[in-house]
């Protein structure tokens, strides 16, 4: 798109779509407080700010975009990939029937340097919370360069244009998949944190708060188990001693909203409490009114399929590396991770660019070589190996 004319979405959108959206009390699963700092620290940072969410009509920026509709910034610019995303967020804010803050919506992809230029230049957002991305583990494996576009060089194309600009602050969405990772997903995730870490600038504070599972989020476990037991069909469970570190999507907003207040630009962690199995999660639907009416089986009983483990997944996941260490800071429930300071920022700088040079080739001759010179800790699954021959 060379405009954002063509890209931007005015009050003219149309019917609102009519994707039902699942009203679950995630506590009730959790069984912990919620984990967010207190206080409005954040209210004073964002106050008469434009601010740009990437990946807007997304599980976790849809919740962002809606809890800064209540009027905290001055302007609000929702960019998105996906036409019907976005019409459903159009929709909810229509719904909303308010007139602050101004919203205005943009149809348009992150790797279009162009738009976004325009839309910098236009509308000045002096804060950016990154949240688009390319987030399917067994998907991203057999189709790296999806991921690896949308997740590496989509953050380096927004840090670019950032170079010459006055943006206050920089949000990058990572995810617990970063920590060791055995998928693209995960790879380009840990590429993005260490990319945010080599290009600090003094204008802009930088961040990336690294997430665990974003509970409910599109394509994940909890719509297809659901979706499952609606169509009547036997769901699906992967292994039955996986588990995650879960967290709900109002407390990966409010953690987006609050890394603002920490001091200094650098990677965060949000308390997300201790694990929880799948076989716990999946037990807690069954026996919710999730739309469906509660099920009175023990989950023993009811005919699940175990798949194993695709490609990429793993058992468990990490939230630190062994080098890793936390800090507490002045935000309760935030910690900064430290120890990130290992890696030759020339040397980084050279891989990253070879890396990039394979992805708008699509050469997949190195590319394993070149993200494991990124990563070192990157362990590619079989499903890649395969690809890459």
């Amino acid at each position: 798109m060379g405009s954002i004319q063509h890209a931007a979405l005015k009050p003219r959108f149309g019917e609102p779509a009519t994707a039902s959206s699942l009203r679950i009390d995630w506590f009730r699963f959790l069984n912990r407080p919620l984990l967010v700092p207190s206080g409005h620290g954040c209210d004073t940072s964002l106050a008469n700010k434009t601010v740009l969410i990437t990946g807007a009509g997304g599980s976790i920026g849809s919740v962002l975009a809606e809890r800064l509709m209540e009027g905290l910034a001055d302007r609000l610019l929702l960019l998105d990939h996906s036409w019907r995303n976005l019409r459903s967020l159009y929709g909810r804010y229509e719904r909303r029937n308010v007139t602050l803050p101004e919203v205005e919506f943009f149809h348009a992809d992150i790797l279009d340097r162009v738009v976004l230029q325009e839309i910098f230049a236009n509308y000045q957002p002096q804060i950016v919370f990154h949240a688009a991305a390319q987030k399917h583990v067994p998907d991203l494996e057999s189709n790296p360069f999806t991921g690896l576009e949308a997740n590496v060089l989509g953050t380096l194309r927004l840090l670019e244009i950032l170079e010459c600009l006055e943006v206050e602050y920089f949000v990058n969405v990572s995810s617990d998949k970063a920590v060791n990772p055995a998928s693209v997903l995960g790879a380009s995730k840990r590429i993005s944190e260490l990319l945010l870490l080599a290009m600090q600038s003094a204008a802009t504070k930088r961040i990336s708060l690294r997430l665990g599972n974003v509970l409910g989020s599109s394509g994940s476990f909890v719509p297809l188990f659901l979706e499952s037991l609606e169509k009547g069909l036997r769901p699906r469970i992967t292994d039955s001693r996986a588990s995650r570190y879960f967290l709900s999507p109002e407390e990966a907003a409010a953690h987006l909203m609050h890394s603002l207040e920490v001091p200094g630009g650098q990677l965060l962690l949000p308390e997300m409490g201790a694990p929880r199995g799948i076989m716990e999660l999946a037990e807690f639907l069954l026996h919710e009114n999730c739309g469906l009416g509660p099920v009175k089986l023990p989950i023993q009983q009811i005919a699940l399929q175990y798949t194993g483990l695709r490609d990429g997944e793993k058992l468990t996941e990490q939230l630190t590396y062994d080098y890793e260490f936390l800090e507490e800071t002045s935000v309760a429930y935030l910690y900064k991770i430290c120890g990130n300071n290992v890696f030759d920022a020339d040397s980084f700088a050279d891989n990253l660019a070879w890396l990039m040079d394979l992805v708008a080739e699509r050469r997949v001759t190195g590319l394993i070589d070149a993200m494991c010179r990124l990563v070192p800790e990157f362990t590619p699954s079989p499903t890649l190996l395969r690809y890459v021959r």
